[in-house]
């Protein structure tokens, strides 16, 4: 089968070419050519931007493909570029959504959300995946643009860094090799849901050509929900240390840093378990399988290799407020 893939280079789409590739599919990727990390050698690569429409349309509709994996499309106006550039022309267009269409806040305080749902996106992210979504559905329903919805969370992987719930840059793996305590927002047992991007990768290329898919939405997550605070440890176990952890009230660490902690309230303060039980029952071959502390090694090494984990002696905020709590905890 000829499979395009929108992107194909990112943290998610790497792994789902690598899925493609291993299933014989031919592979071909639309993107600027400039991430670093080059995509295999087989896989044919169609420069260009996709935000300069007529020369993405123009250039799409000189191609052939049976399927498009779109993994960039973040508003109504890349969903309404991609029908006009494939309508009539695909046997089956998956668009890669986000669990951050639901909130938050989220649905049952965020415990077993379904696709059936009310969304509730927040962030400009989480609306105009709402919107595109949207649209590629009313496109099927009225048009027959064969359209499925996937919905990953928090997919890490060789292409991102490794985030913890703080958010901030990789200097924490450089605090962590260095025996200095980190910070936790709470008492760090908020359930989160950590999807390797090998799976990931598998789970969207085992949809391709199921025509049950056709107009569905599917949550794409790791069934185990894990605390923060469990996250935290596999990643020290994953460099060889063990993890200090102070805790400090989610609404502290906001009053002291607004723009620096604002990631708690926007996503990761939340606690989030998707249910993935629709996606399990059409497609029992997407059982999550990527060894956890395996895989962070290898997402901390590409880290190292890219050089993207920073001196943590260079931010002392972080020792401030360490330093602070537990001379309060002294003082009571």
């Amino acid at each position: 089968m000829k499979v395009l893939v929108i992107g194909g280079t990112g943290n998610i789409s790497r792994r789902i070419v690598t899925a493609l590739l291993k299933r014989n599919h031919q592979v071909t990727i639309f993107n600027r050519g400039q991430h670093p990390d080059s995509p295999p050698a087989e896989v044919r690569v169609i420069l260009g931007d996709r935000k300069q429409r007529d020369d993405f349309e123009q250039k799409m509709k000189a191609e052939t493909f049976d399927t498009v994996i779109d993994m960039i499309s973040f508003n109504t106006e890349d969903a309404a570029s991609a029908i006009r550039a494939f309508e009539g022309r695909i046997q089956h267009f998956i668009q890669c959504s986000t669990v951050m269409t639901y909130g938050p806040p989220f649905p049952r305080n965020g415990i077993n959300v379904t696709e059936a749902d009310s969304l509730n996106g927040s962030s400009a992210y989480g609306l105009g995946k709402i919107a595109a979504d949207n649209l590629l559905l009313k496109s099927y329903r009225e048009n027959d643009f064969p359209t499925t919805i996937l919905k990953p969370s928090y997919t890490y992987g060789s292409g991102i860094n490794v985030h913890r719930q703080v958010g901030g840059d990789g200097s924490w793996i450089d605090r962590l090799r260095k025996g200095k305590p980190i910070l936790s927002a709470g008492d760090g047992l908020n359930l989160f849901q950590f999807l390797s991007s090998h799976d990931a990768g598998e789970g969207f290329a085992e949809v391709i050509g199921r025509t049950e898919c056709l107009g569905q939405i599917y949550n794409i997550v790791h069934p185990q929900p894990r605390t923060w605070n469990q996250w935290h440890q596999a990643v020290a176990e994953a460099i060889g240390v063990e993890a200090e952890i102070v805790s400090v009230a989610q609404e502290t660490l906001v009053a002291i840093a607004p723009e620096r902690f604002k990631g708690l309230a926007g996503n990761f303060g939340h606690t989030q378990v998707f249910d993935g039980q629709k996606l399990a029952q059409v497609i029992p071959e997407f059982q999550p399988k990527t060894p956890l502390v395996e895989s962070l090694a290898e997402n901390v090494e590409w880290m190292d290799q890219r050089n993207l984990i920073p001196n943590s002696d260079e931010d002392r905020l972080e020792d401030m407020i360490i330093a602070t709590v537990r001379k309060l905890q002294n003082q009571i």
